[in-house]
C-alpha cells in the first residue's frame, strides 16, 4: 500500500516533509472523535506518514502534536451538512476534499451546497495527482 507515494517522497524528498507515524492507539483515539471506524488505508496513512507535505499540498491526518487537522475539519463541516461517513482531507472553505470513508474514493464536497463530485478512486491516487499537479507548478 502506497508504494507510488513512497517513491515520490523518495525521488522528492528535499521537498517533502513526512512528520511519522502513529500506533494503533492514537488511531483509535482519533476515531473515537469522529465516531467512525476508519477504512485501512487510511489507518495505514497515519501509520506510515502522519502528517505529509510538500509542492504546497499538506494531508493532516495527525501531526507530531497529536493533532489532527482532518479530525477537526471533519468536525467542523459536519455541522455545514458534512455527511458522516466523509473525512475531510483538505479544502479552501468552498470545496473541500474529502475520503468516502464506505467506498475508499476521494469526492469534491462543495461546502456551499453539500454536493458531492467524484474526484479519484482511491487515497493514494488523489495524493499522487495533488503533489504531481503541485510539483509541476511549484
Amino acid at each position: 500500500m502506497f508504494e507510488k507515494l513512497d517513491e515520490f517522497i523518495d525521488e522528492n524528498s528535499d521537498e517533502m516533509l513526512v512528520t511519522g507515524g502513529w500506533g494503533d492507539d492514537k488511531i483509535a483515539e482519533l476515531e473515537n472523535s469522529l465516531e467512525l471506524s476508519f477504512r485501512e488505508e487510511f489507518k495505514e496513512f497515519i501509520r506510515k506518514y502522519g502528517m505529509l507535505m510538500g509542492y504546497g499540498v499538506e494531508i493532516a491526518a495527525c501531526g507530531k502534536s497529536g493533532n489532527s487537522r482532518v479530525v477537526e475539519n471533519t468536525l467542523r463541516f459536519r455541522e455545514m451538512g458534512l455527511e458522516d461517513k466523509y473525512l475531510f482531507l483538505d479544502g479552501d472553505g468552498e470545496l473541500g476534499f474529502c475520503l468516502d470513508n464506505e467506498t475508499g474514493k476521494i469526492v469534491n464536497w462543495g461546502c456551499d451546497n453539500c454536493e458531492v463530485y467524484p474526484e479519484a478512486d482511491d487515497l493514494e491516487t488523489f495524493i499522487m495527482a495533488q503533489l504531481e499537479d503541485g510539483k509541476e507548478n511549484w
